[in-house]
């Protein structure tokens, strides 16, 4: 059992890591900047116009620099939830903000009171009366309340509730993210599993072909077939896996069909070692065999050629299949394993995915490619 210690120090490596992305985010955003320099340059606008002495260049970059501040650091208490939930509680939350806030506000308006000089700084001097006149009147006792403990605690209270509509704003997003991420990988896995009966139907739809003409044949392709349907399940249920476990898949399939077809089907295989370990949702490679044979190579009364190619450049991968005997027919429907294989390439957002289906001369070409957007 993993010592509790362990599993508090990961979730809390977790957490600071989903913050400082928030924050990234946050700061990088357009229309928070743009919210920044609308705020700061009213507060900057009502300085101007209040008449008193004339602001220095400190004093005008004060509101953006405060503002900015407040985009990047107010939501950060209510982000930090000790859990995995996107935002702390009412209570939890409100008393984090408050002596987090506390401490970085009175740290900046310090820094920025010492870069700020009142006018009129030092003693005046007043010049002696002249006699028999009365001196003048003695100075203000200094008050009580200064004018950079309201500011600091105007700005506390903007920081707490800025924070807190920010950190729901996220959260919020945070969840509608969630949904449509659980919605995508559901779409998906449905049509894996739509799929998984359909490469079996075709199976046996050929099994059912070679019992009249070669009935041993036949009892050799059902042990076979069993061995297809179990490494089906199992690569059928992952989320993602290396491509070896794609091209087993499909040797088995080829091997069935290599029994039916005989001579009328050539298999070449243009795949290096380093493709294996290489991370894909299954069933991308074998819809493309399947309907290669199918329309392609099957009909044929001489059979053809099937080329099976797997390449890698740069950040680009394809996987491509190329068949010679009938040619692709111009406007032909898709069908149900190529239309599934798009389907599911649209619910692939870690990367941007293309399917094409091309003739060439003499070959039909059918090519999966994706790129990872953050590069591979």
């Amino acid at each position: 059992m993993e010592p509790t210690g362990t599993s508090q120090d990961e979730s809390i490596c977790m957490r600071q890591e989903v913050i400082t992305s928030s924050l990234v985010h946050r700061i990088r955003q357009r229309s928070n900047l743009v919210l920044v320099g609308l705020v700061g340059g009213i507060f900057c606008i009502f300085r101007l116009m209040s008449g008193l002495h004339r602001p220095s260049l400190t004093e005008l970059a004060l509101p953006f620099v405060l503002m900015f501040a407040h985009l990047a650091l107010s939501p950060i208490p209510w982000q930090w939830t000790g859990n995995d939930e996107p935002r702390a509680g009412i209570g939890r939350g409100f008393l984090q903000a408050l002596l987090f806030n506390a401490a970085w506000l009175s740290l900046a308006l310090f820094i920025l009171s010492l870069q700020i000089a009142p006018p009129g700084t030092g003693q005046p001097f007043h010049p002696p009366p002249p006699p028999g006149m009365p001196g003048p009147p003695p100075p203000f006792e200094p008050r009580p309340f200064r004018i950079e403990w309201g500011l600091g605690l105007i700005n506390l209270a903007f920081a707490i509730a800025f924070g807190w509509v920010f950190a729901e704003k996220e959260a919020t997003e945070a969840r509608e993210q969630l949904t449509a991420d659980l919605l995508r990988q559901s779409q998906a896995k449905a049509l894996q599993n739509q799929l998984e009966p359909h490469v079996l139907y075709n199976a046996l739809s050929s099994l059912s072909e070679l019992v009249y003409e070669d009935p041993l044949a036949a009892e050799d392709v059902i042990t076979r077939l069993a061995d297809l349907y179990r490494m089906l399940t199992l690569h059928g249920k992952a989320d993602q896996a290396p491509l070896l476990q794609e091209r087993k898949l499909v040797e088995a399939y080829l091997s069935m069909e290599q029994m039916r077809l005989g001579e009328r089907l050539k298999v070449k295989w243009y795949w290096p070692e380093s493709m294996d370990e290489i991370p894909a949702p299954p069933l991308l490679l074998q819809p493309l065999v399947e309907n290669a044979i199918k329309h392609g190579i099957s009909p044929s009364d001489t059979g053809g050629t099937l080329v099976i190619t797997a390449a890698k450049s740069a950040a680009t991968i394809s996987l491509a299949v190329a068949n010679t005997g009938c040619p692709l027919r111009e406007g032909a429907p898709r069908g149900v394993g190529l239309g599934n294989l798009e389907a599911r390439l649209t619910l692939w957002t870690e990367v941007s995915a293309a399917f094409s289906l091309a003739g060439s001369g003499e070959w039909t070409i059918a090519k999966v490619q994706w790129t990872s957007r953050a590069g591979i």
